[in-house]
C-alpha cells in the first residue's frame, strides 16, 4: 500500500510540530526547517508569527493582578483542553495553508509573465506603447507591495527601454513585489479570523469544561469520548460517546488490565549499577620470570645491556634521561600469571518499554455487548500506549487474520479531525510469517485495508520493526462471524513480538475473546511459552455470557486471564 503525496500535510506538518510541541510540554519550539517539505521559501511566515503570538498570549488576571500566559496553563494543566486546542489549532493552520497554496499558484503564475517580459524584442521593448502601460499595470497592482513607478519611469526613458539591465531591475523588483504581495494576503487573511477564531476557542474549551461538571465527568472520560468523535464538537455526539465510555463502570476488570498493561520499563526506565566479583588470571611484570621477549618502558631492573651502555657513556646520558622520561627504554619482557581476585563496576540498562498487542477476536459469538466492552478497553488501551510512547497493535481475528497500527490510526484520525484528507492507493504487500499471496488477508480471501495515516511513514505503512509492516485503519472492526482459528492469530503475534529477529523486552500481549478457541499444534505453544520466560507478558479477558460454565484450557499459558460475564438481551 502507497500514499499519493498529500500536499496538505507536506506543507502544514512544520506548523503543526510547533502546534504539537507547545501541546506536550507548554513551550514555544520552533522546529528546524531541515527535511521538512516546505516547497515554498517565505523571507517572512505570517503564521509561524501567529502561532507564536497565540502560544505566548498573556491575560491578567483580576484577583491578583498577575500577568499569565492565556492557553499555556490550560494545555498543561488539562489533557482534554490540550486535545481541543489541538484540533481547533490545527484547522486553522489547514485553512492558512490551503490559502497560502492558492496565493503561491497565483504568484507562480505571475512570476512566469514576469520572465517573459525578458525574452521580448528589443523593438517591443523600445516601444513606449508597450512599456509605459506595463508599469501602469504594475503600480495598481503591487503599489502596496512597495512597487515605484516614477523610478521606472525616470529608468525607462530616453533610451533607457534599450538596455537590458534596467529590463532585468524592474523584473527583479517586480518578483520582490510580488512575494510582499503573498505575505499580505497571508497575514490579512489571518487578521480577518484571528478574533472570532480566538473566540470560538475559548466558548470550546469553556464548554467542554462545563459540560463535564455538568455531568460529573472525569478527565480520562471525556479524553476518551473526544478521540472517540468523528464529525468534529456536537454537544450530541458527545454525550453519545460519553455513554459509549461508560460501560467500564459496570465491569471493573476493564480498568485493571489497562493498568497491567501500562507497565513501565525496568528501574523506571533508569540504568542499575552492579558490582561483579570472581577470579581472573592477570599478566605482571616481574623480574623473576621467563624472558618472553622484548618491549619498551622505564624499569631499570630490566634494561638491555645497550641501554646499560649508553647510560654509561657521558656523552649519550642525555639521550638516556629522554628515553626514560619517555618510557622509551628497551627492556626485557617477562612472563608471570597471577590468580587475584577482581571487583568490577558495571552497569545494567534498564529494559526497553515494549509494544502492546491486542488479539480481539471478531467471531459471530463476540458481537454485541462483547464488541461494546471491546470498543472500550481499546481506547483505554490507545490512550495509555499514546502516553507512554509505546506501540500498540491491534490483531483481530476469526477466519481470516489482519494487523494494524493502533497508533498509526491515531494519527491519521487526528489529522482527519483537523482537515487533512489521505489520498490512497491500494497494493498488497506480503508480510513475514503469513501464507498467501496477497498482502495479510489469509486463505479466507483477500482483504484490503484503507489506509488512514498518510505521510506519518514516508512508505504509507505502519512499520513496527525494520522490516515487518502492517497496514493500519480508520474502519471500526467489523465482526464478521464464523469460527475462531488460533493458529493464524499466533503467528501474526509471534511475528510482531519477533520484530525481524530484535525480540522485544517488556511486551504485553492481551487477548480479547471468549477462548472457545481450538489449540493450536504444540509446537506454537511451545514457543507462547518460550516468550512468557524470557519477559513477554500474557493476558487475557474472557468475555462470556453469565450461564456459561465451559472449561478454559488456556488458562495455563497465561500470566492472568480475567472473566468478564455479561446477560444478554433477549427479543422475543
Amino acid at each position: 500500500m502507497k500514499f499519493q503525496n498529500n500536499k496538505d500535510l507536506a506543507e502544514a506538518q512544520y506548523y503543526l510540530k510547533m502546534l504539537d510541541d507547545f501541546c506536550k510540554s507548554g513551550q514555544v519550539k520552533i522546529p528546524d526547517p531541515t527535511g521538512v517539505a516546505m516547497p515554498w521559501n517565505l523571507k517572512e511566515d505570517p503564521l509561524k508569527d501567529y502561532l507564536i503570538h497565540l502560544f505566548t498570549l498573556k491575560v491578567t488576571i483580576p484577583e491578583t493582578g498577575e500577568e499569565v500566559q492565556k492557553f499555556m496553563r490550560q494545555v498543561v494543566n488539562s489533557k482534554i483542553k490540550s486535545k481541543v486546542f489541538y484540533d481547533c489549532v490545527g484547522k486553522f493552520i489547514v485553512e492558512c495553508v490551503h490559502h497560502m497554496r492558492f496565493q503561491r499558484q497565483r504568484a507562480w503564475t505571475e512570476s512566469h509573465r514576469a520572465d517573459d517580459v525578458l525574452d521580448w524584442t528589443p523593438f517591443k521593448r523600445m516601444d513606449e506603447q508597450v512599456w509605459l502601460p506595463l508599469i501602469d499595470q504594475l503600480e495598481q497592482e503591487h503599489q502596496e507591495d512597495g512597487f515605484d513607478k516614477s523610478f521606472f519611469l525616470k529608468l525607462m526613458a530616453g533610451d533607457g527601454a534599450s538596455k537590458p539591465e534596467n529590463w532585468e531591475r524592474l523584473v527583479r523588483d517586480w518578483k520582490v513585489c510580488i512575494d510582499h504581495q503573498v505575505w499580505n494576503k497571508l497575514k490579512d487573511f489571518i487578521s480577518l479570523r484571528q478574533n472570532n477564531f480566538e473566540t470560538g476557542l475559548v466558548r470550546m474549551m469553556d464548554q467542554i469544561t462545563r459540560n463535564m461538571k455538568t455531568k460529573g465527568v472525569s478527565e480520562q472520560r471525556a479524553v476518551q469520548a473526544w478521540e472517540l468523535m468523528t464529525n468534529g464538537w456536537t454537544e450530541t455526539e458527545f454525550e453519545r460517546r460519553l455513554n459509549q465510555v461508560k460501560i467500564q463502570d459496570k465491569y471493573p476488570e476493564i480498568k485493571e488490565i489497562v493498568a497491567k498493561m501500562g507497565r513501565v520499563a525496568d528501574a523506571n526506565g533508569k540504568d542499575r549499577l552492579t558490582i561483579a566479583s570472581g577470579v581472573e588470571m592477570k599478566m605482571e611484570h616481574s623480574a623473576g620470570s621467563d624472558i618472553e621477549g622484548i618491549t619498551v618502558g622505564d624499569d631499570l631492573n630490566s634494561l638491555l645491556p645497550l641501554e646499560l651502555a649508553q647510560y654509561s657513556d657521558e656523552d649519550m646520558e642525555g639521550l638516556f634521561i629522554y628515553k626514560y622520561r619517555t618510557r622509551r627504554l628497551q627492556t626485557f619482557r617477562y612472563k608471570s600469571e597471577m590468580s587475584k581476585p577482581s571487583r568490577k563496576l558495571g552497569f545494567t540498562h534498564a529494559s526497553r518499554k515494549g509494544p502492546m498487542i491486542v488479539c480481539l477476536d471478531t467471531s459471530a459469538s463476540m458481537y454485541g455487548t462483547p464488541e461494546r466492552i471491546s470498543s472500550t478497553l481499546i481506547s483505554l488501551l490507545e490512550e495509555t500506549a499514546e502516553d507512554l510512547e509505546r506501540d500498540c497493535f491491534l490483531i483481530d481475528f476469526s477466519v481470516s487474520t489482519r494487523a494494524i497500527d493502533l497508533m498509526a490510526k491515531r494519527k491519521a484520525e487526528r489529522l482527519k479531525r483537523i482537515g487533512i484528507t489521505v489520498m490512497e492507493t491500494y497494493e498488497s504487500s506480503g508480510i513475514p510469517g503469513t501464507s498467501g499471496t496477497s498482502g495479510i488477508s489469509e486463505s479466507s480471501g483477500t482483504s484490503e485495508i484503507p489506509a488512514s495515516s498518510a505521510g506519518v511513514f514516508s512508505d504509507g505503512q505502519a512499520h513496527t520493526g525494520r522490516g515487518v509492516r502492517r497496514q493500519p485503519t480508520t474502519t471500526h472492526l467489523p465482526f464478521i462471524g464464523g469460527g475462531t482459528s488460533a493458529k493464524k492469530m499466533m503467528n501474526q503475534m509471534f511475528d510482531l513480538l519477533d520484530n525481524d529477529g530484535l525480540h522485544y523486552v517488556n511486551a504485553e500481549v492481551l487477548w480479547i475473546t471468549d477462548f472457545l478457541i481450538p489449540n493450536p499444534p504444540q509446537q506454537m505453544l511451545a514457543r507462547f511459552k518460550e516468550y512468557k520466560e524470557t519477559g513477554t507478558r500474557f493476558y487475557g479477558i474472557r468475555i462470556v455470557r453469565d450461564d456459561d460454565k465451559e472449561p478454559n484450557e488456556w488458562k495455563d499459558y497465561f500470566n492472568r486471564i480475567y472473566t468478564i460475564k455479561y446477560r444478554p438481551l433477549r427479543r422475543y
